[in-house]
């Protein structure tokens, strides 16, 4: 059942393991020392305990597994642990950068795990999967404002992707009032997907909010809406797909489907593609807003490291039915 409060896990220098094998030299190695006292031992208990009780266990990856391009230290023995003791592990990811085996060889390479494409989402691939819902015409294409991510898993799903230097040859990020008035529309696009975009400029906003704005039933597609990664050693917020959607919504005055954690479509088409008993299922994850969210949404028992974005500060001011259940300092 929801508790008013998180259990937050603090275990001392000497302490317990909180997802890694209970008393391992590594959760000995990567205990999480805080400025509260550290806590009884009784609190890492509560947490093997309820894992013990689970049978799959969903995992973001950023602020979770990595921090940018840095391993968070004991990620790899805290899942081998996991699949040894024969739970499912799954990778949810709202990163649109990547594709699925992108993320794959991240998680090969960086963090030494691995991992199919069968058990990842990613929320490039959820933008495909989405498309393919709706019954989308695979002769019809697709206008992304995005990296490579998106494009790669969609030309997986048998979709084709446009990039805007296909739809107007010229591609400096300035695009001028007599220019757009002549820009012609191409009927054939029949959709707009969006993510984060480290080249996001001022002619992707014109082309897109042209083609949104010019038929209103052309699909808009947002892979996440994301504000940012926390990054560097202190932190800084890098923003993300967030900004980005926020930006055409604004300029095509209209909406878009959220496809990623935060949205309504992913629970069903998760729930449904991985055969998931909620009650029996985890999410690990270090956002309220999508990863907490999304478990809340369907009953599953939710925890959060504070490796990520969420704060101390935040948890302890958020209310009660957005609160994880378990709190832990890393998930080594």
């Amino acid at each position: 059942g929801t508790m008013e409060r998180p259990v937050v896990v603090r275990v001392g220098t000497g302490g317990a393991a909180t997802l890694a094998r209970p008393g391992s030299a590594r959760s000995a190695r990567m205990a999480f020392n805080t400025r509260s006292a550290a806590a009884r031992t009784s609190e890492a208990a509560v947490v093997l305990e309820r894992m013990a009780a689970m049978d799959t266990v969903i995992f973001d990856c950023d602020g979770v597994i990595w921090r940018g391009g840095n391993k968070i230290e004991g990620a790899d023995e805290c899942i081998r642990h996991l699949e040894e003791s024969g739970k499912r592990v799954f990778y949810l990811t709202n990163n649109s950068a990547k594709s699925r085996q992108g993320c794959a060889n991240k998680l090969a390479s960086l963090v030494g795990v691995a991992a199919s494409t069968d058990q990842i989402i990613a929320s490039s691939s959820s933008a495909a999967a989405y498309l393919g819902d709706q019954g989308f015409d695979k002769q019809s294409k697709v206008l992304v404002i995005g990296q490579e991510g998106i494009h790669a898993e969609l030309r997986e799903a048998g979709f084709q992707s446009l990039r805007c230097e296909d739809l107007v040859e010229e591609t400096s990020p300035q695009c001028s009032i007599a220019e757009f008035e002549g820009i012609p529309v191409d009927e054939t696009v029949r959709a707009v997907v969006a993510g984060v975009d480290d080249a996001f400029s001022y002619r992707k906003l014109c082309l897109a909010s042209l083609y949104l704005r010019s038929d209103p039933t052309r699909l808009f597609v947002a892979t996440n809406r994301d504000v940012g990664d926390r990054v560097g050693t202190d932190g800084r917020l890098i923003p993300g797909a967030g900004p980005v959607v926020a930006a055409l919504e604004s300029a095509a005055g209209r909406c878009a489907v959220n496809v990623g954690k935060g949205g309504t479509w992913l629970l069903p088409f998760l729930t449904e593609k991985f055969q998931l008993d909620v009650a029996r299922t985890c999410v690990v994850g270090d956002r309220l807003d999508t990863d907490i969210a999304l478990g809340k949404a369907s009953g599953m028992l939710t925890i959060l490291p504070l490796t990520g974005v969420t704060t101390e500060e935040e948890l302890q001011t958020c209310p009660a039915d957005q609160a994880p259940d378990l709190v832990v300092g890393s998930i080594a």
